[in-house]
């Protein structure tokens, strides 16, 4: 139904219809965006806040909400869905890199050889030592961990059914779109998007992203060290990195104090960390940051409005998600509050 009410008003917003109820509501909706347009650009603390919580209230309206998806949800759902794949299939097939993931797992729990669209062509595979090598499979199992669009599945599948060996061919992906459910014979779960998975989070950024730095692009800092300057400044310049994205961070939203920018920066540049903006703590000294951590972070995303928001701190998280309404993604618990 909210994705029903989502199309129609995408529909009539690119083409009022020809009623006068259609044409009046295209242009109530036309004034609401100038509204809020006019209310995100504006930087004081109430109107940004006021801007998120219409955003918050209008992804409820149509169904966009952002859904994550971890690690363990992905282990835990393959092994049961294990139990509805045919066992049968001669092989298990999975599409790199992601599809590996769940395939490895399809074929451990089902005693298979596992190999991939371009390894199968070649008559490659993985298998144990106590199972038996062929050199023909008839029955296949097609493996991706996800299907949206549907358009990486089906180059899988031509590659397949290009091989002059005929394979008996069964699609499945773990987790579908609506869109993508026609591609598949098999699937466990249906989440429509936006959707985010922790297995592709460095590689997939989708709207404006604002990440923390201790925690999350590094390690966090040992304790008691950021109390002695000397031992502070060397850690940032040997800190272990942590979760380092491979797309560009627009913005970087830290505690550390302004003056260790410059340690910062060269620990970024070392480490391959492409960002659009480093914001630090414009304050004097750090006894004046004690318990104000999640607030000076709010700050700066009220002004900044991001689509995502990444936090180590569980406690900050769920701070920095009451007040702003900005969907923050927990690191340290890989717990998605939105």
């Amino acid at each position: 139904m909210r994705r029903a009410i989502a199309e129609y008003l995408r529909r009539l917003e690119a083409q009022p219809g020809r009623s006068l109820a259609d044409r009046a509501l295209a242009r109530a909706i036309a004034l609401y965006r100038k509204a809020r347009g006019a209310v995100e650009r504006r930087e004081n603390r109430f109107l940004p806040g006021l801007f998120l919580r219409w955003k918050h209230a209008e992804r409820g309206l149509v169904g966009w909400r952002y859904r994550f998806v971890t690690l363990a949800e992905l282990t835990a759902w393959t092994n049961e869905w294990v139990r509805s794949l045919p066992g049968d299939c001669d092989a298990v097939v999975g599409i790199p890199r992601s599809g590996l993931l769940v395939a490895a797992i399809v074929a451990l729990k089902l005693g298979k050889p596992l190999t991939t669209p371009e390894l199968l062509l070649e008559n490659r595979y993985w298998t144990s030592q106590r199972m038996e090598r062929t050199n023909a499979f008839g029955r296949i199992l097609l493996i991706d961990d996800s299907i949206s669009s549907g358009k990486t599945f089906e180059q899988n599948l031509a590659l397949i059914r290009s091989a002059r060996a005929r394979y008996e061919v069964t699609r499945g992906a773990l987790i579908v779109t609506p869109e993508g459910r026609p591609f598949v014979d098999q699937c466990y779960v249906e989440i429509p998007q936006p959707r985010l998975f922790e297995w592709n989070m460095l590689h997939v950024k989708r709207g404006v992203l604002a990440v923390d730095l201790d925690g999350v692009i590094c390690e966090n800092c040992p304790p008691g060290v950021d109390a002695d300057d000397i031992r502070y400044g060397a850690w940032i310049r040997t800190a272990r990195p942590h979760l380092i994205p491979t797309f560009e961070i627009d913005f970087i939203v830290s505690s550390r104090l302004e003056r260790y920018r410059k340690e910062t920066e060269e620990w970024l540049s070392q480490h391959g960390v492409r960002y659009h903006k480093l914001m630090l703590w414009e304050i004097a000294s750090k006894q004046e940051a004690r318990g104000r951590h999640a607030e000076q972070k709010i700050e700066k995303l009220l002004r900044i409005k991001p689509e995502m928001f990444w936090e180590s701190s569980e406690g900050q998280a769920r701070e920095i998600w009451r007040a702003t309404r900005i969907p923050t993604l927990c690191v340290d618990e890989m717990r998605l509050f939105s």
